[in-house]
């Protein structure tokens, strides 16, 4: 029995003295079962893609190092850019990762619920020493990179945009599919950084507000609509004036921007030099109530939603009491006086010229995205407001407005271009200086896709000198897109 004893007490001495060898001693040959240490780094977030399924956000990674083990370095998505495309639309999120604005704010609880986060598992001995054998390893099982919100939005041509629009300083472009509606490109300028929000309410130059979805003055643009107004009231494109660079009209001069007058004009001519004195005549001639309507009828007073919270003011049209006078007649003939719309709203007006005289619904949100599927695409809608004849008329006014009138500068090389120049008065004065706001709207197929494109320009010169050469700019980029 002593002998017993004695055996059985050198034994647990034995194993006594193994198990403390190994856990102080031999630690990497420890279970580890259990001992992972977790760290979560990402957004946490689904992801926004283009209409190609081109993610829009984490395009761009950044090197960070383990917090319980710092020799252990990763690279880990970060959810914008500092030259991040649409920060306008994509919006931005808080601290604790909720949307504040835009897509991220209208579709938060749908995003949320994709968890897309890495795990950064450390394996530590009994002691804390990270474990050699194991250490510190990236566990991507969490990691979505095919699940989230797809808009319209193209990011090739997206990019062109926000590289183009640089020299607008305070503007907006808009880049639309005719047919369909579905917005492929829209930036606002000054644009703004995500990851810098405090900077940006410092910014005098508001750079947050998004200039394609606020009201401005129309100026010319406008002229396209009194057109159709007069075409659909039996007004023939024939019908002719002969300008000498001014009117009097309710006891107010009017001038044009020829001073020494175009002469005799008809319809396709004045709308492609922006004769005002024609238009006023021709406002005079069929009343501001056949214009006033055909602004009804392209929806230009209600406002455009493309999501929950990024929405077009509606806009304003004057009222019957406002134009009792001859002079408000002729203000708002050429897009003056109480006259306010939205880039998108012009763009949008365009657009059914464009598409024969049907108007579109604007679309910005493509569908939901899982596992890489689109599953509740977008549906264009559309219904005919004039008729073909008549926005064919117009298309050829603005074809010549390009190869020979005010939108020479916006012409691309073997491709028929049409569109209108226009710089409207604001009313508002720096110093002497009245404040303009200058447009080109153009329209354009490649490789048979129709696009509706609009440059605005806050405090600009002319449409043609501010905004057409950026048209064109963009559309030979597109070209060059397409080609490839």
């Amino acid at each position: 029995m002593r002998a017993i004893a004695l055996i059985l007490i050198v034994s647990l001495l034995s194993l006594g003295g193994r198990i403390f060898y190994i856990a102080y001693y031999n630690a990497d040959t420890a279970s580890v079962s259990g001992s992972a240490h977790a760290e979560y780094y990402g957004s946490r977030r689904g992801l926004i893609f283009d209409r190609n399924l081109q993610q829009l956000v984490e395009t761009q990674k950044v090197k960070k190092y383990s917090q319980i083990n710092p020799a252990f370095s990763f690279e880990v998505p970060e959810r914008y850019a500092v030259d991040q495309l649409c920060p306008h639309l994509i919006g931005y999120t808080d601290a604790e990762n909720n949307g504040v604005s835009g897509i991220e704010k209208d579709y938060n609880s749908f995003l949320k619920a994709i968890p897309n986060r890495l795990l950064i598992k450390t394996y530590k001995d009994a002691r804390g020493n990270t474990l050699k054998g194991k250490g510190t390893v990236i566990d991507t099982s969490e990691s979505c990179t095919n699940s989230g919100i797809a808009l319209t939005i193209d990011k090739n041509i997206q990019s062109v945009v926000q590289t183009a629009g640089k020299r607008l300083g305070s503007g907006a472009i808009v880049v639309m599919r005719s047919d369909s509606g579905e917005i492929e490109a829209m930036a606002s300028f000054p644009t703004y950084n995500p990851k810098d929000i405090a900077s940006a309410l410092k910014n005098g130059d508001k750079p947050l507000i998004n200039r394609a979805l606020c009201l401005y003055n129309v100026g010319s643009v406008f002229k396209s609509i009194v057109c159709l107004a007069a075409l659909e009231s039996g007004v023939s494109p024939a019908f002719s004036y002969s300008c000498n660079g001014k009117t009097v009209c309710g006891g107010t001069v009017f001038h044009c921007h020829k001073e020494d007058g175009h002469g005799s004009v008809d319809m396709k001519k004045a709308l492609a030099f922006s004769c005002n004195t024609y238009f006023i005549a021709l406002a005079q001639y069929i009343g501001y109530e056949k214009i006033l309507e055909m602004c009804r009828r392209f929806e230009l007073d209600e406002a455009i939603t493309l999501s929950q919270s990024i929405m077009a003011a509606a806009g304003n049209l004057p009222k019957k009491e406002d134009l009792a006078s001859p002079a408000a007649v002729a203000n708002l003939s050429f897009g003056q006086g109480q006259l306010l719309a939205s880039p998108l709203s012009l763009c949008r007006i365009y657009a059914a010229i464009h598409n024969g005289g049907s108007l579109v619904t604007p679309q910005l949100v493509f569908g939901e995205v899982k596992n890489g599927n689109i599953s509740a695409q977008s549906s264009s809608q559309s219904k005919p407001i004039i008729r073909k004849q008549y926005a064919d008329s117009v298309m050829e006014f603005l074809t010549c407005a390009v190869s020979h009138g005010t939108g020479r500068s916006a012409a691309v090389k073997n491709c028929a271009v049409a569109g209108k120049t226009a710089t409207a008065q604001t009313g508002k004065y720096t110093g002497s200086k009245e404040k303009l706001i200058s447009y080109f709207i153009g329209l354009i197929s490649v490789k048979g896709d129709k696009y509706t494109i609009l440059v605005m320009r806050e405090n600009g010169t002319s449409g043609s000198a501010d905004c057409a050469p950026i048209f064109k700019e963009i559309c030979e980029k597109i070209q060059a897109q397409k080609k490839e």
